[in-house]
């Protein structure tokens, strides 16, 4: 049997509605699952070697690969979202940065660049959005248009975690295309597992792709009691960031166990990842930075990804990977070609993670986010951060993690060759679609 890619996206929202049969021509296609933390600290889990416990979360490491290197394509939620779902740098199309909520029709991921779910379609995929999506307010933009079958969630980037009695539409929770209707869920995390729990035990007999995005832990600080008594009690932010990391594991382990209870674990191909480093206030532990920065703290995140059929349990992979490379997995455990007309930017890390290839997958990585930008040759790292207006910092990652000794003023001709690689990268990238627009603090 082929195996099932678990890269955790949910998939429950119009449980009524007819499901394809699967393909029954051929070996069983990889069920694929991305689960998506939001604005979680790098240190934030046990199996990073953090404080708060995270046993569900830990047990998709230990049953697979760590990417101890495992990056995303921007410092904020947006941006990394949008490289993620098309599989390129989203600078290409002109995404640097949040949506700024001002010119609506306009503010969203191209309808010119094509989204996973549509890209999987010619396998027979069914495809399902859960939670967060903040890639578009427009209709044109919304899930439903962009690939997916079904969707469960909100538009905006972030909202209560407790119900909302007359939410303004971006924040409300849609069924598909259409309102979901009053709000009666308890907390959003616990209903998002739920729906996923329920789409993963209709459609265990059919190939889908669920994409669950949880807004934990990403603010407001919202908790449940039972949580925060875990937690310590306390009242202090480390205390609530601590109950909702609790939250999101208790249904990260929903996710594992239905995948247990319909016998698919086996067969399915599970990953978790941040999508980017977290706020001030989280425990960004060895990294310098936070969200926002092009320091190490800003968009190296926690990344596993377990598929027991295939991949080795227990197995930490050292070399640099990020988040486009879950597009070109995805198509190639779906039996599927990799696009030509747009080339992708992330490559198949299967056979790098099964050890059938011993190269990098990649030599080198860019980011922009503001006015900071980095580049990653190697183990070299160049990165101009937006808190400084320069010189540009050199640091060697294999041996200072923590960013703290500039080699810049030693290795000039080091500089100049990682400024070179990053201006000629730039100079492929298109205009910001909205301008200079800044998203508010609030719409982060």
């Amino acid at each position: 049997m082929k195996p099932i890619i678990l890269t955790v996206a949910l998939c429950l929202l119009n449980p009524l509605a007819a499901l394809p049969a699967a393909d029954s021509s051929g070996p069983a296609k990889p069920n694929i699952i991305f689960i998506i933390g939001d604005d979680c600290g790098f240190n934030e889990f046990s199996f990073q070697g953090g404080k708060i416990p995270t046993p569900r979360i830990d047990s998709i490491a230990k049953g697979g690969v760590t990417l101890t290197h495992g990056y995303v394509t921007s410092a904020v939620c947006s941006p990394s979202r949008a490289g993620l779902l098309t599989g390129r740098y989203q600078e290409r199309f002109g995404y640097y940065g949040n949506l700024p909520f001002k010119q609506i029709a306009i503010e969203g991921v191209p309808l010119t660049e094509t989204m996973l779910p549509a890209a999987l379609k010619p396998a027979g995929y069914r495809s399902i959005a859960i939670g967060k999506w903040h890639l578009g307010w427009d209709p044109k933009f919304r899930p439903c248009e962009r690939g997916f079958d079904d969707f469960y969630g909100f538009l905006h980037g972030s909202r209560s975690y407790f119900p909302i009695k007359n939410p303004e539409y971006q924040h409300e929770l849609m069924l598909d295309r259409k309102s979901a209707g009053p709000e009666k869920f308890t907390y959003t995390t616990d209903e998002f597992g739920d729906r996923a729990v329920a789409y993963i035990d209709r459609c265990k007999d059919q190939p889908f792709f669920l994409y669950l995005a949880f807004n934990a832990t990403h603010s407001p600080r919202d908790t449940l009691p039972e949580d925060l008594a875990k937690a310590g009690g306390g009242n202090k932010v480390a205390d609530k960031i601590a109950a909702m990391t609790i939250a999101l594991d208790r249904n990260v382990g929903k996710v594992l166990d239905a995948l247990d209870r319909n016998h698919l674990a086996e067969n399915t191909l599970v990953v978790f990842l941040s999508d980017n480093g977290g706020e001030k206030r989280h425990d960004n532990g060895p990294l310098r930075g936070y969200k926002h920065d092009v320091y190490e703290g800003g968009i190296h995140v926690p990344f596993v990804m377990r598929w027991p059929k295939v991949l080795p349990a227990g197995v930490k992979y050292e070399q640099p990977v990020i988040s486009l490379d879950l597009f070109a997995t995805s198509l190639a455990i779906a039996g599927l070609p990799m696009p030509t007309a747009k080339p992708l930017d992330g490559v198949n890390l299967i056979p790098f993670l099964t050890g059938k290839t011993t190269e990098r997958p990649h030599q080198t990585l860019y980011w922009m986010f503001g006015t900071g930008w980095a580049v990653r040759d190697g183990d070299l790292k160049l990165v101009l951060n937006r808190d400084r207006k320069g010189p540009p910092e050199l640091f060697n990652l294999a041996s200072d993690l923590s960013e703290k000794k500039d080699l810049a003023a030693s290795k000039p001709e080091t500089v100049v060759r990682l400024q070179s690689l990053f201006d000629k990268w730039k100079s492929q990238n298109k205009p910001s679609l909205w301008g200079n627009a800044k998203a508010s603090a609030k719409d982060e």
